[in-house]
């Protein structure tokens, strides 16, 4: 049941990057980051098992973050790329501050949500600066890494190498900033390379998006042109 359901979250996970492109052009890929990581900021909280690992319910939607950057970067190049960064950023950050605020009010009698919201916007600030720090580092890197390798390498290549090793900065210092005087070594290791195998093993099934969307824009590009 919990494979029909990631597979779920992949269809649609893909569908909303695919039909933002498509209907919205270069703005919509935005659209669809920042809506991937406002709902991963809810989906992270919650773990699954999957074949004897336990996963976050964001791994496949966060991980969709890397794919357009890769979209990004591969059409309108790096400076745009890291746009895409700070767009991710500044959307994860007023998804929490206004939870925060929606926490704050008392709530009345008949109110059914504030325990709920309490636990989703418990965000400790060792937490949120090791969330914020890894987001923003290893997205700087993956669309650095791709953009220096845009003329060396074929999309698929090229995309696969910068989100992957995107994904290992961003899980080494989230763990690092996030977990180091709280776990032991053992434990850290295992966390960091849990998540970090689960996510290479969804991150394979990006590449396709990529292309389609990549295709997309410069076709929309050239008709603007012309």
């Amino acid at each position: 049941m919990n494979f029909l359901f990631l597979g779920l979250e992949y269809f649609i996970s893909c569908s909303i990057i695919l039909f933002a492109t498509k209907y919205l052009k270069k703005e919509g890929v935005f659209v669809a980051l920042a809506t991937l990581i406002v709902a991963s900021n809810i989906g992270v909280a919650k773990l699954f098992d999957l074949f004897g690992l336990q996963v976050t319910a964001a791994n496949m939607s966060m991980g969709m973050a890397f794919t357009i950057y890769s979209i990004v970067t591969e059409v309108f190049g790096q400076r745009e790329g890291r746009k895409a960064v700070w767009i991710g950023f500044f959307a994860q950050f007023a998804f929490v501050l206004l939870g925060l605020v929606y926490v704050g009010y008392v709530p009345s009698p008949d109110d059914i949500a504030q325990t709920y919201l309490s636990r989703v916007f418990a965000l400790t600030p060792r937490i949120a600066l090791a969330s914020w720090s890894a987001y923003i580092i290893s997205g700087y890197f993956a669309v650095w890494l791709h953009d220096r390798l845009r003329s060396r390498t074929k999309l698929w290549m090229r995309n696969n190498i910068a989100t992957k090793l995107g994904q290992i900065v961003d899980n080494f210092i989230f763990v690092s900033l996030a977990f180091i005087g709280i776990y032991n070594f053992k434990t850290l290791l295992n966390i960091y390379l849990t998540t970090t195998v689960v996510e290479f093993g969804l991150d394979y099934i990006d590449t396709w998006v990529v292309y389609v969307c990549v295709s997309m824009l410069k076709k929309n590009s050239q008709v603007a042109k012309a």
